[in-house]
């Protein structure tokens, strides 16, 4: 009888691979949120711990190349949004991979007309605090600063929304 998946077949890889993205997705659920700070592109600052006393926020790492970063921000701008006056906030986190630039992360917000907040992670320092290995990679936090949920994938507007549904009645 065949093995299902042979020794160094690629259907093994990519079974051992999700589920590694998936161990490391259960692994945040319910730790507090690593503190940062950041400049926003359109000015001022942001701190974690100071916006999840009154609100939850969902932060997504991300970068303008990325193919399935781009496909989902038109669906991270859905579901803000719907969630707008409600106590969540959305933050994108730009971090710097390859050849592009905070320049060519403001382009594409403003191209899309992206309305929520953006940021960019300098030297990447808030990525590495939260130990970021895929793009892109969406962080659930709560009031209070813990992790509702970790998402490793490009999310569609319906996953967006129940998360941050389940999060604000949670």
């Amino acid at each position: 009888m065949p093995r299902p998946f042979p020794p160094g077949s690629p259907r093994l890889k990519l079974v051992l691979l999700l589920l590694l993205a998936l161990a490391v997705a259960a692994c945040g659920r319910g730790e507090p949120a690593a503190d940062f700070s950041m400049t926003l592109f359109q000015g001022g600052e942001f701190q974690l711990s100071e916006v999840t006393r009154e609100q939850a926020v969902v932060v997504n790492f991300w970068y303008p190349s990325c193919p399935p970063c781009r496909e989902e921000m038109p669906h991270f701008e859905a579901a803000w949004q719907e969630f707008q006056g409600r106590d969540v906030r959305f933050l994108g986190v730009f971090v710097p991979q390859g050849f592009d630039t905070e320049e060519d992360a403001r382009r594409f917000v403003a191209e899309l007309g992206l309305t929520f907040d953006f940021g960019t992670d300098q030297q990447a320092r808030i990525a590495e605090a939260y130990g970021l290995q895929f793009f892109p990679t969406t962080y659930f936090i709560s009031r209070g600063g813990r992790v509702f949920s970790v998402e490793i994938a490009s999310l569609d507007t319906e996953t967006i929304t129940g998360i941050v549904e389940a999060m604000l009645d949670g």
